[in-house]
């Protein structure tokens, strides 16, 4: 019996160092659409300038928790920023909660048992950052999780201004696209937050990210034929998350053998991976 903790056998078959379409957030695999590329550069256009809030929205396995990632090298290489992350927004069902988190996060104590006084300290990091020459950013994952009430305490948030009007904090969050519900009850921070959606790849996105993705990680012969290549686009509906998902169970069932994949081994492990 193969011992099931063993590299697999396909990395050696096709030459991959690791696998190459995890479906786990990996920045190094992030392959960047323009939609992707637009999402990242409005960030950090709006952080740069001190404007407040962000909000790239879109559907599960579009990429949104990996260019928070992105986002968070990218700022933390460059020493001029404190940086906030919630992982899980439900966490904070509370302004009370809330402000503990972030507090936390930028690696403080909550020494507050109201939440006045947690905001009153809070407000006291981000003015000592301030003086310090730091931009402080909160970055909200699965921001969709909020309540509407919380959703507008941010706004609140935004209030904290330096003597030239520049936000002390910056905040951009994650969502999926039911966060617009919510904002029905955040009007405040609706019509204050800049806003980029990510959309399903065409399908040359999703060969070329692929084929580069493959290449990432070592390949060098692609494996995929191209009516396969078809099929793979019309049974994930171009959603990146799937279409790597597909992928990586075919190169497990095809590689060993050193097949290529056709349509018929998307067909099959489509249906493995996939649920009706």
């Amino acid at each position: 019996m193969d011992n099931p903790f063993a590299k697999p056998h396909y990395l050696e078959k096709l030459g991959l160092k690791e696998p190459p379409y995890s479906t786990n957030p990996d920045e190094r695999y992030l392959f960047l659409t323009d939609i992707h590329q637009e999402a990242i550069h409005m960030c950090g256009s709006l952080i740069t300038g001190r404007e407040g809030a962000g909000l790239i929205v879109g559907e599960q396995g579009t990429g949104k928790t990996t260019i928070m990632r992105r986002l968070y090298s990218l700022m933390k290489s460059t020493g001029e920023y404190n940086i906030a992350i919630i992982e899980t927004a439900e966490h904070c069902p509370t302004v009370f909660q809330l402000t503990k988190e972030i507090l936390e996060s930028f690696g403080e104590e909550c020494v507050g048992r109201d939440t006045k006084t947690r905001i009153d300290q809070l407000k006291e990091y981000l003015l000592n950052s301030f003086r310090e020459g730091k931009t402080c950013v909160l970055l909200i994952d699965e921001a969709q999780q909020m309540k509407g009430h919380i959703l507008e305490s941010l706004r609140g948030l935004l209030n904290f201004e330096d003597s030239v009007g520049g936000k002390m904090l910056q905040i951009i969050l994650f969502a999926m696209p039911g966060i617009n519900r919510k904002f029905r009850y955040a009007p405040s921070l609706r019509n204050r937050i800049v806003r980029t959606e990510l959309r399903r790849m065409t399908q040359a996105e999703m060969e070329s990210m692929l084929r580069w993705r493959f290449t990432q990680a070592g390949g060098v012969a692609f494996p995929f034929v191209p009516h396969a290549l078809d099929y793979l686009y019309t049974v994930s509906k171009g959603n990146p998350r799937t279409v790597c998902g597909v992928a990586q169970v075919a190169l497990e069932y095809a590689g060993p053998t050193g097949q290529p994949i056709t349509p018929d081994v998307i067909d099959i492990v489509a249906h493995r991976r996939l649920l009706d």
